[in-house]
């Protein structure tokens, strides 16, 4: 029997009993549902890790020292714990330091982030904004942009004035039909003078920044800070990435010999890059690609059986009609590629619709909460060569036995 006509009757046989083929799908519905939704998700966080997340945190070509390392994979000791708790706070010591010991052309910022507040605009308030105290420059560094009025100035650092940048969903907040450049700003006691407003950025991360208030540190240190005088941070962004890597070793050397290091010590303080957090996400990612194939293995091995169930059944239903078959010529290779053929685009139907469900569900996900999504022409084929591997490993047992069936004892059959 020709391949196409093998198709063409198992079309015909799944249009003709839609009920009883919905069923048989829908283990493999569900497999590919999971497969696409997981890979769509992992795949755009993958993306959103790689080009937006690292740099959002840390900056482009950019390095951070801080007293503790923000970002770690495996598993942390006690010792390494305390080890950390005895590393002294950063100051502006330090960052006389750093620019003492970074070569020319690198830009060094510094600083603090009390934490999560609220700020009021007389009856209007907003929570859990993010309040930062950094210097001149910060900004650029990490790459915000100012959408209406200025940033921070040099001026503002020197002289201490109590102004801010304020992120875009606070000015939405506080300000709903007017301007907030010039207004004044309450974050506890203090008052802030409004100077300028970010670019919204959206995303995961950004849906943190749009919320945050940008004030001079010397400001800052003056009335907000928790602990007055201490650092969280210095950022040191150069301009390619070699350069990056050769203040890093010059800073290292220039901090290691202020702080008195002895060549057997170990840094009492962390340099951190973007590299150190796409490591930690490619352990997270490796994790759910050995993980993910197993879940979706025992979906599919569900409605792999589920098929062959359907299959013999419609064997044991159809003996009359293939005794007939074989009676009037048709041979054991006929029989065997019509139910391959079925049980097959059986599968390869339930695919399709899982990968339609699948895309469907991730798109949904995306609109709905920051969480990226994007789907991968290679998961789609993956897709497409389970539904058919599933539907002709399924399918073996059931086309093996209508091939054997004798056409004397299957014409016989009731």
């Amino acid at each position: 029997m020709p391949l196409l006509e093998g198709l063409r009757l198992a079309l015909s046989q799944i249009w003709a009993h839609k009920l009883k083929s919905f069923f048989s799908l829908v283990g493999v519905i569900i497999g590919i549902t999971f497969l696409i939704a997981v890979i769509t998700i992992v795949e755009g966080m993958n993306r959103y890790v790689r080009e937006d997340f690292a740099g959002s945190i840390f900056g482009i070509n950019t390095f951070t020292v801080v007293r503790r390392p923000s970002i770690q994979t495996g598993r942390t000791t006690e010792e390494q714990r305390r080890r950390y708790a005895r590393n002294p706070r950063l100051t502006l010591h330090d960052v006389d330091v750093v620019r003492r010991s970074a070569p020319p052309g690198v830009t060094v910022t510094w600083d603090s982030d009390r934490g999560f507040d609220q700020v009021r605009y007389g009856e209007r308030e907003r929570k859990n904004i993010r309040v930062v105290g950094a210097s001149e420059g910060y900004a650029t560094v990490q790459g915000w942009e100012v959408a209406r009025g200025r940033g921070l100035s040099p001026l503002d650092e020197r002289r201490g004035l109590k102004v801010a940048v304020i992120g875009p969903d606070i000015a939405q907040r506080l300000f709903p039909a007017e301007s907030p450049l010039g207004k004044e700003i309450r974050v506890g006691p203090y008052r802030f003078q409004v100077v300028g407003v970010f670019e919204k950025r959206g995303g995961l991360l950004g849906g943190i920044w749009d919320a945050a208030i940008l004030l001079p540190f010397s400001a800052y240190d003056e009335t907000l800070s928790r602990d007055p005088g201490k650092l969280d941070e210095i950022s040191v962004k150069a301009p390619t990435e070699k350069a990056m890597n050769d203040a890093m070793s010059a800073v290292e050397g220039g901090l290691r010999a202020d702080r008195r290091l002895r060549p057997a010590r170990d840094n009492n303080f962390q340099l951190q890059t973007s590299s150190g957090l796409l490591s930690a996400w490619n352990k997270i990612n490796n994790v759910l690609l050995t993980v993910l194939p197993g879940l979706v293995s025992i979906a599919l091995v569900v409605g792999g059986i589920v098929i062959m169930n359907i299959m013999l059944v419609s064997v044991s239903q159809r003996t009359r009609e293939i005794g007939l078959r074989k009676a009037v010529g048709a041979r054991q290779s006929d029989v065997l590629v019509q139910f391959l053929a079925e049980s097959s685009v059986l599968s390869l139907v339930g695919a399709g619709l899982g990968v339609g469900i699948g895309v469907g569900l991730a798109r949904i996900v995306h609109a709905l909460t920051p969480l990226p999504a994007s789907t991968p022409l290679w998961s789609l084929g993956l897709a497409v060569a389970l539904g058919v591997v599933v539907g002709l490993v399924s399918g073996v047992y059931p086309a093996s036995r209508a091939a054997r069936l004798d056409p004397i004892v299957a014409l016989h059959a009731e």
